[in-house]
């Protein structure tokens, strides 16, 4: 395996001036020059660690003592080669995992830090862990940015539905007990909704289980309602992004 991995032949930078210069002329030549000068790129990293991953992930369910005795029966570290290798098998596995929340997690230590759920990470090279609870190995499925985005940050709920015609609506910052009518289809509407504070039309009106609502009737809450629904006004009422997140309709 460390054969596969690290002995692998070197990029040749080119015929070029960038690479070696054999293609000029002795004229154009210098008089004197070291070995290594007329290489731009002298050394590069050429571990092929496909053949590891591979290996890794023929191991997936197997428990990770067992698979790092073998490695360790074959990639001996008395060699600094082997040892580049080993180095390599441990940044693929996030070993040091525990169980927070009902979660597989890890302690970061970079940028933020925290404990954070593994199988939420996108980690620039680890592909596995191990399970605190059984000790196997498992694999960590990648996780699109969208949906670790939509995980991550979800926006703070502005209406909560408290029984079919009414909601809880926090509007400008306030929350408000709405009273919504059904909008009939099939005609003409105009007219001014209450919770959104002004005209509207009928593709502007809230939706819910396909019919078209129009707040009729709003009313602000009071400090005890708002303890019993659990509920807390924004410091500002008053802020654009409150008053953006209160006008678009929620579809």
């Amino acid at each position: 395996m460390h054969k596969v991995v690290v002995e692998r032949p070197r990029w040749n930078p080119g015929r070029g001036k960038s690479g070696r210069r054999n293609n000029l002329s002795d004229e154009l030549l210098p008089k004197f020059e070291s070995i290594k000068r007329p290489h731009r790129h002298r050394k590069g990293l050429t571990d092929l660690l496909g053949p590891l991953r591979r290996w890794l992930q023929a191991q997936v369910g197997r428990p990770w003592n067992d698979v790092y005795s073998e490695t360790c029966a074959v990639i001996k570290s008395d060699n600094i080669v082997r040892a580049h290798v080993k180095t390599h098998l441990l940044e693929f596995v996030q070993r040091n995992t525990f169980m927070h929340e009902g979660k597989v997690s890890y302690l970061s230590t970079g940028r933020g830090g925290g404990i954070r759920p593994v199988l939420l990470e996108r980690f620039v090279r680890r592909v596995f862990y191990v399970h605190p609870q059984t000790g196997l190995l498992a694999k960590i499925e990648p996780v699109s940015r969208k949906r670790l985005n939509a995980e991550r940050y979800q926006p703070p709920a502005t209406r909560r539905w408290i029984s079919r015609n009414a909601t809880l609506q926090q509007i400008q910052g306030l929350w408000f007990e709405c009273h919504f009518e059904v909008v009939p289809v099939g005609v003409r509407f105009r007219a001014y909704d209450h919770a959104l504070e002004r005209v509207v039309t009928r593709n502007e009106l809230t939706r819910r289980d396909k019919e078209y609502c129009l707040c009729t009737l709003k009313r602000q809450l009071s400090k005890r309602e708002l303890r019993r629904f659990g509920l807390r006004n924004a410091s500002n009422p008053h802020s654009s992004e409150a008053q953006s997140s209160a006008s678009s309709p929620c579809r």
